[in-house]
């Protein structure tokens, strides 16, 4: 096995000469799947399938439709939003996924700050399916530069429009202007830490987004989905839906549909796009939600564009068809994938059609096959960190192996006769 700091591992290979120059003249871009914080979330198997059969069904029941939603969504809420309250308390359940996240934006600050362009400004799209806060709570940590769209202290508002921020830095003493990093973070799902209100604009109601990092609201809905943990079906990974909605009885056909009203009502306080193939239809009345997708989709139409994938299955519709489209119709955009598994490198480049890309410009890259499972290496946020980007750091001085000791001593200067 190859050095990792020499020729990387892969499905494809991806050599630390060719990535420097990637990464030294492009547009940085990082799109961020759920596995980037797998080591606090659980992995949901097909809950946008199945929330997606259920928005479409128009058979069933309603109430028997309403019950199998429900406890779907209440899946959804202990796998993903519930973990958040982890992070945010600083648990030491998150410290393995915030500590991923804090090599992962460090390794990235210091390669913008050591940047050679001139031209190419030190920032990075940091675009993200995940809800959860863990890159705002890890760079906060680090004190880095980070811009979530946000703008105002008393009553912080989000507008996409606070992504064309640059922020530089003067110096006192020479008066010189030097261009901070900055990290932006597109949550193109909304996050747990937004919050939705109602607003008077000119006589006409109007909903804002708002910054929230209170934890009552999570707790709000947990304690509702306790109290309507009696009439929700369990759910599991492996769970046939098709079983639910075609059962002839309930196994508690006396259940309280007032308490899964009114956890559903808790729910839908969240201002999150949920994993159903039919979000777009109703997302698109959002503006911001629209505009969040547009900006990524002119992200990568920008010449001499990188997008690096992480953690994401490439199975959300919307932004894969956006990826594929960039990468037919711009030449200069370089798409890098990774494959957690070996085994997970073709489902990837099927899904993103790599192998028929007219510009050669998809690359899918997995670790190394191993015979023993227990020794099979996988590429987390964490393990692509130290493989592919901190070889890419530049290296500190290095110590001399010895050390001369040189004494000079000065002579008395000659006098000169001046007769002779």
């Amino acid at each position: 096995m190859e050095s990792e700091t020499g020729k990387m591992q892969g499905a494809n290979r991806l050599t630390v000469e060719e990535l420097r120059d990637i990464v030294q003249d492009a547009n940085l871009n990082f799109l961020l799947g759920a596995g980037a914080s797998a080591d606090l979330l659980k992995p949901l198997g097909a809950v946008e399938d199945w929330l997606t059969q259920l928005s479409r069904d128009e058979a069933t029941a309603r109430s028997r439709l309403d019950r199998v939603r429900a406890s779907v969504y209440a899946y959804f809420f202990e796998g993903v939003i519930a973990p958040n309250q982890n992070i945010l308390a600083e648990d030491s359940d998150a410290d393995a996924v915030l500590q991923s996240y804090r090599k992962f934006l460090r390794t990235v600050n210091t390669l913008l700050v050591r940047r050679r362009s001139s031209i190419l400004d030190k920032q990075v799209n940091l675009f993200t399916t995940n809800v959860d806060v863990a890159v705002e709570v890890a760079a906060e940590e680090l004190q880095l530069e980070l811009n979530d769209g946000f703008s105002g202290r008393y009553l912080p508002l989000f507008s996409t429009s606070n992504f064309g921020t640059v922020k530089s830095r003067r110096s006192l003493q020479y008066d010189n202007l030097s261009e901070v990093p900055t990290f932006n973070l597109l949550k193109l799902h909304g996050s747990t830490s937004w919050a939705t209100r109602a607003i008077d604009s000119g006589g006409e109601s109007k909903n804002i987004i708002t910054f929230d990092s209170d934890r009552e609201r999570i707790e709000a809905i947990e304690e509702e989905l306790t109290n309507a943990t009696e009439a929700l079906y369990e759910i599991d990974r492996a769970t046939d839906i098709d079983i639910l909605l075609t059962a002839t009885s309930d196994p508690d056909d006396d259940y309280d549909e007032a308490t899964l009203a009114d956890f559903m009502t808790a729910y839908e306080e969240l201002a999150i796009v949920n994993p159903n193939k039919d979000k777009f239809s109703v997302t698109v009345l959002n503006q911001n939600y629209y505009d969040l997708l547009r900006l990524f989709s002119n992200s990568l139409e920008k010449e001499n564009s990188v997008l690096f994938i992480i953690g994401f299955s490439c199975r959300d519709e919307h932004i894969r068809e956006l990826i594929i489209r960039a990468a037919r119709t711009n030449p200069t955009l370089q798409v890098i994938v990774f494959a957690y598994l070996p085994g997970e490198v073709q489902a990837l480049k099927d899904r993103l059609d790599a192998d028929l890309a007219s510009n050669g410009n998809i690359l899918v890259v997995g670790p190394p096959e191993t015979d023993d499972e227990a020794e099979q290496d996988k590429y987390s946020l964490r393990r692509i960190t130290e493989i592919f980007f901190e070889p890419l750091l530049p290296k500190p001085p290095r110590r001399p192996d010895s050390v001369v000791d040189v004494r000079l001593k000065l002579a008395q200067p000659l006098e000169l006769d001046g007769d002779e």
